[in-house]
């Protein structure tokens, strides 16, 4: 993977050199695109020249080509009337091989770079000419050894059949963090010694606004940065949210993710789970400058199973909002389309979309409905497995800090090779909530709801909502403990409009309420022992053992044994 401009550069450089005589340059950024093919011409002495549909051929500051570069000694502009006529692509291709064979051709060569031509060569309705036409040039490039290289600057993947052979894909790298910081530090260079412009003196601002820029163009940068200013004439630790916004507006576009606004919460709205937030929290130092100086490398992701409604979305939405990260979640079903070919595709695109978006969460719920089932009958082509097989290697090699938060409910589901080692960096279980967890979730919602968690027994309510009234091994989840309040909460509000009074919820409400809920553990006990049976061999136990979860301890449990993290 190209790194940075200065690994582009010579990447392009060697594959022109080496005479590769059709060449992709795979991006948005076209302008970034041709000032580096500027620098390698001049560098190389090579004659760069363009087509475009709207403005014909033309040298890279626009003015029109000279004849000499058709008919050798004969100076001046080429006339205007034949300058539109190559607006064609099939005369830009004639005048290309002419320039290329004749013999007052230019000494170091041309370097003929083509402005998104796939519409003329890939459309059903394209004459076949131009297809014909660029494969013959290509073909004489290579075969005659002529001083030239066709480029082609496109994000599309829309290569025709007859070219794939001959094309080689490079990509152009989004700007670096050392770019981003260059272009961010000249603005405010600028902004300084105008007093109409207010800037924060934090030393620190510039560093955190790179950071938010990661992964965004050149130009989407320059024009939130633009927005930012002119919108209160400042530019403080405020602007960081407008690029975030920036950020929110590509993953809308990609029309397979889905930004979500986590602001709100943060991980002491998640009940109990105490050694997954532990460990949630210790990660948080990878995203940070610091973290970075310091050698830590970004974490892979994490993948939480268990019961159903314990907790497992409202982490990921929650670490996402303590990290002060941008949550995206990706729904598994809108990668697959019928078209074949097109969801290994779409599954392509969302990862770039991620790593645009860098640093963020990308969430997965539910994972294993979007993967294919371990010894199951794979009715679609093998299409599931090709997708599994595109986000295993990026999750295996990413080196971009995209946190992946996958949840299963169903891990038994889960084919072998997505658990093993490697791809993600940890597989926590989560329980039903044991005691003081559910006097926790009880705590949260009561607050959530209004109320004052001191005026209701709390240990009596947790005692209650577990095996004390249910039997053994079975207790509320937490999104029933949300369902149970809230209930409550409905029936003194009830009371108080039928009676006219000022009653307010009281632990009546709640006893009467759960007399009514019979709990999901409790239907699906069999189910339960067998995922715990799982848990005790593969995966990591997100809470505490119930006699050490009011402790404040720093050992992980790991199938029943203790790692100091």
């Amino acid at each position: 993977m190209l790194r940075d401009l200065n690994d582009f550069a010579a990447e392009l450089r060697m594959l022109i050199r080496a005479r590769y005589p059709l060449v992709q340059i795979a991006t948005h950024e076209e302008d970034r695109a041709l000032a580096a093919l500027g620098a390698i011409a001049t560098e190389l002495n090579k004659k760069l020249i363009i087509w475009s549909a709207s403005r014909g051929v033309h040298n890279v500051d626009g003015s029109p080509i000279d004849r000499h570069d058709l008919v050798g000694k004969v100076e001046g502009p080429f006339p205007a009337a034949a300058q539109a006529a190559l607006s064609d692509l099939a005369s830009a291709l004639e005048l290309f091989e002419r320039m290329v064979v004749h013999k007052d051709r230019h000494k170091g060569g041309y370097l003929f770079v083509f402005l998104d031509p796939y519409p003329y060569l890939s459309q059903p309705a394209a004459n076949p000419i131009y297809r014909r036409k660029l494969r013959d040039l290509v073909v004489a490039i290579r075969s005659r050894s002529y001083h030239a290289n066709c480029l082609v600057i496109s994000q599309s993947n829309a290569i025709p059949e007859e070219l794939e052979k001959e094309i080689t894909i490079i990509d152009l790298p989004l700007p670096s963090r050392a770019e981003i910081e260059a272009h961010v530090s000249g603005l405010v260079a600028k902004l300084k010694p105008n007093r109409a412009f207010e800037v924060d003196p934090d030393p620190a601002l510039v560093t955190r606004m790179v950071d938010s820029a990661i992964g965004l163009t050149m130009a989407e940068i320059g024009n939130c940065l633009s927005k930012a200013i002119v919108d209160d004439m400042k530019f403080d630790d405020h602007d960081v949210q407008s690029i975030f916004l920036q950020k929110q507006q590509i993953v809308r576009k990609s029309g397979i993710l889905e930004y979500i606004d986590a602001r709100t919460l943060s991980l002491d709205d998640v009940g109990g789970l105490d050694q997954l937030k532990l460990w949630l929290t210790r990660r948080e130092a990878a995203f940070s400058s610091e973290g970075r100086s310091f050698g830590i490398a970004a974490p892979k992701g994490v993948l939480v199973t268990g019961v159903p409604g314990c907790g497992k979305s409202l982490s990921a939405k929650s670490v996402a909002a303590t990290w002060k990260l941008p949550l995206i979640h990706l729904d598994m079903g809108k990668v697959f389309s019928s078209l074949v070919g097109s969801s290994e595709n779409r599954m392509r695109e969302a990862i770039q979309v991620c790593e645009a978006v860098a640093p963020c969460v990308l969430w997965i719920d539910e994972i294993e409905k979007g993967l294919p089932r371990t010894h199951g009958y794979v009715g679609d082509s093998g299409t599931s497995l090709r997708v599994l097989a595109t986000f295993l290697t990026w999750l295996q090699e990413k080196e971009s800090p995209v946190f992946v938060f996958a949840t299963a409910n169903a891990i038994e589901y889960l084919p072998p090779e997505a658990l093993r080692k490697g791809r993600f960096d940890e597989i926590f279980f989560v329980d039903l909530p044991n005691q003081e967890e559910r006097r926790e979730i009880i705590e949260i919602h009561i607050r959530r709801g209004g109320r004052d968690p001191a005026s209701f027994d709390l240990d009596r309510l947790a005692a209650m909502s577990g095996p004390e009234r249910f039997g053994a091994d079975v207790a509320l989840t937490g999104a029933e403990i949300n369902s149970w309040v809230n209930e409550a909460l409905i029936a003194a509000f009830q009371r108080r409009r039928h009676d006219g009074t000022e009653t307010d919820l009281s632990m009546t409400d709640l006893e009467t309420a759960l007399e009514r809920i019979v709990p999901l553990a409790k239907m699906r006990q069999t189910e339960i022992t067998a995922m715990r049976r799982w848990a005790d061999e593969h995966a990591t136990r997100a809470s505490s053992p119930e006699e050490q979860a009011s402790t404040n301890s720093n050992l992980l449990n790991i199938g029943g044994r203790q790692l100091d993290l």
